[in-house]
């Protein structure tokens, strides 16, 4: 049986490993080629997160320095992973159309609002005007995001010893009680009161609202879950929805690297929330896996908690501005009702 899973493997052009209860049962030449590490018995990796049970699952993973994208569903033998080095370009033909589209529609907007919402009385609210620069201020920095990230330079990453269970909590406490006027409940599980990490807040913290605010775009209104765990060297963070289960177009989205078909609809973002998720996550050399198979889908972020710096300070981000905007509102903006944005933020 082994011979014919190892010639199966074979006939892989990219990595691919089979895993039975966690455990490399084989692997091809290019995967040993890319982790030298594989052996046959060993557990995998721990900078691989496997989806649970028999679900199936998609995302990326770094390993000595180089970010990998990976897939992985069960079959008869246990689970099948395949993998292979992601892509260098930071934004898609896609993605790129689908900014520039929903950017054109923003400016459209801000300019039909700009005259009525600095007349006293005029028919658009102050409010809604403020929610509009709100989402092109979003879009621009997810941009302006990518940009850097393509540079030579890269995005700016300072990472101290911090506490990523107050991460969490201070993430939960700020967007919660906006989430609440959209109707969208947003709730914390966790095991553990602290949780240290080398990480740098401003990053993490962007990266978790991105995750949030994608999650219950998806749950129609309903539920967010974001529950924490510790899986060997790796701190958990999941967050997951509530809604059904996703479409082809929604997975197709998700992971689609190449300009396509199906730009995003009108209310679904431009589409930049995964490509930033996964450049952060891969900044910390950590892990990112999309799963689903019994429901919605459920994002979870594996980040590792050493090396810790003595001399780094232990610390979660406070409430930050850009550009004179509040950072959880921005974040959020989509999903918000213009009644919480108002013209002081723009002072």
């Amino acid at each position: 049986m082994l011979d014919s899973i190892q010639s199966l493997l074979d006939a892989f052009p990219e990595g691919a490993i089979q895993i039975r209860e966690g455990a490399v049962l084989s692997a091809n030449a290019m995967a040993r080629n890319y982790l030298p590490e594989l052996t046959a018995g060993a557990p995998l990796p721990p900078c691989v997160i496997l989806p649970e049970g028999e679900e199936t699952g998609a995302g990326s993973f770094t390993a000595r320095d180089i970010c990998y994208t990976y897939s992985c569903a069960s079959n008869r033998d246990g689970q099948l992973l395949l993998f292979r080095p992601a892509p260098q370009t930071a934004l898609t033909g896609r993605q790129l159309t689908g900014a520039l589209q929903q950017l054109r529609t923003l400016l459209g907007e801000v300019m039909a609002e700009v005259g009525p919402a600095t007349v006293p009385g005029g028919e658009v609210p102050a409010a809604d005007f403020s929610k509009s620069m709100h989402r092109l201020f979003r879009l621009i920095g997810n941009l302006d995001y990518l940009d850097q990230a393509a540079g030579e330079a890269g995005v700016s990453f300072r990472p101290v010893t911090m506490d990523l269970a107050g991460l969490c909590w201070h993430t939960v406490r700020l967007a919660g009680p906006l989430l609440r006027e959209a109707g969208v409940a947003l709730e914390l599980k966790s095991s553990s009161s602290s949780m240290l990490i080398p990480g740098d807040p401003e990053l993490l913290q962007k990266l978790l609202l991105t995750l949030v605010s994608n999650a219950a775009r998806e749950s129609d209104g309903v539920r967010v879950v974001l529950t924490r765990n510790r899986q060997a060297n790796r701190a958990l963070v999941t967050v997951s929805g509530s809604g059904g289960e996703p479409s082809g177009r929604q997975l197709t989205s998700l992971f689609q690297r190449g300009p396509g078909n199906g730009l995003p609809l009108p209310g679904q973002g431009a589409g930049l929330g995964i490509s930033i998720a996964q450049d952060i996550v891969s900044l910390h050399r950590g892990t990112l896996l999309t799963q689903w198979g019994k429901g919605a889908l459920a994002v979870t972020i594996g980040l590792p908690t050493g090396p810790l710096s003595g001399r780094a300070s232990v610390r979660t981000p406070m409430a930050q501005r850009d550009g004179g905007l509040d950072p959880v509102l921005m974040e959020l903006s989509d999903l918000l009702p213009s009644s919480l944005f108002g013209m002081e933020e723009l002072d």
